[in-house]
Formats: C-alpha cells, structure tokens, sequence
C-alpha cells in the first residue's frame, strides 16, 4: 500500500509540475508576441514622427525676382547693380525650406549707381561692366554662371553652398522675410562673401583707395509650385 501510496504522490507531483512548465511556456511566448508587438508599434510611430511634412519643390521665377550686388572702396564710393537669375528652385518640407538652387547668369551684371554713368572715359556703365567681366572680378567668359545651394535654414538663416569662378565655399544668408503658401513663396534674404575667398583679388590702382573684401548680395525670390 504504501509504494502504491508514493507512485500515486510521485504522478501527481509529475503532471502538477508539467502543468507549470507549460504555464511558463505559454506566458513566456504571450510575453514575446505582446513585446514584439509593441516594438513593433514603437518603431512605426517613430518613423512617423521623423517625417515632418510633405516635400513641394516650388520654381523660381526669374522675371519677378532679383539680386542685387553692392561692392564699396571703403570710406570713398561704391558700385551697386542688379544681375538676373537663369533658374532656380525652392524646396519646402514642411513649411520650411530645406533645399533648392538658384543660378546667376553672370553676363547680365548690370550697375545702377549714379557712378557708373558719369561720362569720364573708365567711368561708364560699359566700362565697369567690361572690367567686373574680366580676370580681375569675375572671369565671366570662363565662369558664365555661378550658384546658391542651400543645404539648410538654421536661426533664421539659408545655409548653402556658393560658388564663384568654379570656387565653392559654404555662406549663410540672413532671411529678413518669408512667406510660404499652396500657390507660391515670397523669400527675402541678404548675403555678404568675402571676394578674396573665390579669387576676386582685383586691387585698386590708387594706393590711397582699398576696395573693400566684402561683397553684398540681396536676393529676393518668388517661386512657384
């Protein structure tokens, strides 16, 4: 009886802990699926929380838009003009700017100071035209465009690539107003370089007048989708 007794005991104990064991196994498995559910799910929302917006490429138009270039001899005169944008285009992701390129016809250099239009010989409008042109500013005939790519906008500013004579160095442009919507986008924006970074090295012949480094550039854009 008593051997009897302990085999009866000794299966009880055996399907109890076989019970458990599959108890374990079941939640261990449950435990998985719920975990890699949630993963799962936490890996999408993160995918979507990456994406900010939908991307528009919005294109420039060149009639409406201008730059604008100011070049000084420091404390005694200045030159200022306008030059015509070939093309361009702006992309927005999410109500930001976040790429695009515009690009300069550099035969269009047209001054606009009263300076340029004196009638001394060097000091009409085709004269500077025809010397900005040449090796000692722009070297137009070789280098008939040159370009704005912007990267990116930090603290109110356009970062992008410019470049000059075939010279590229990263610039930022200070954004003084923007306006995007659907139907179009409206961008102000002033951007200073120093000339000597892309080979402008022009000196002045007169020792007493040093034209300054800095060159200022004002774009003003309207785009269209």
């Amino acid at each position: 009886m008593i051997t009897f007794a302990c085999i009866y005991i000794y299966n009880i104990e055996k399907m109890k802990s076989k019970h458990i064991i599959n108890s374990l196994f079941f939640a261990i498995v449950l435990l998985a699926a719920c975990g890699g559910k949630k993963s799962s799910e936490q890996s999408s929302s993160e995918k979507d929380e990456s994406v900010v917006g939908e991307k528009k490429e919005y294109a420039v138009d060149t009639v409406s838009s201008t730059v604008t270039w100011l070049g000084e001899v420091a404390g005694v005169y200045g030159h200022n003009g306008e030059i015509e944008i070939a093309e361009g285009t702006v992309e927005v992701t999410g109500g930001v700017i976040t790429g695009g390129k515009v690009i300069i016809d550099m035969t269009t250099i047209q001054p606009m100071d009263s300076a340029s239009y004196k009638d001394e010989d060097g000091r009409r409008a085709s004269d500077l035209v025809g010397h900005l042109s040449t090796g000692d500013f722009f070297l137009v005939e070789e280098y008939p465009t040159s370009s704005f790519v912007i990267k990116s906008v930090e603290n109110g500013q356009l970062i992008g690539d410019l470049t000059i004579r075939g010279i590229t160095k990263e610039e930022k442009a200070e954004i003084t107003s923007l306006e995007i919507s659907p139907s179009g986008l409206e961008a102000k924006a002033d951007l200073v370089f120093n000339r000597q970074d892309y080979k402008v090295s022009w000196v002045h012949f007169m020792k007493d007048m040093v034209l300054a480094d800095e060159i200022k550039i004002g774009i003003e854009l309207v785009a269209k989708p």
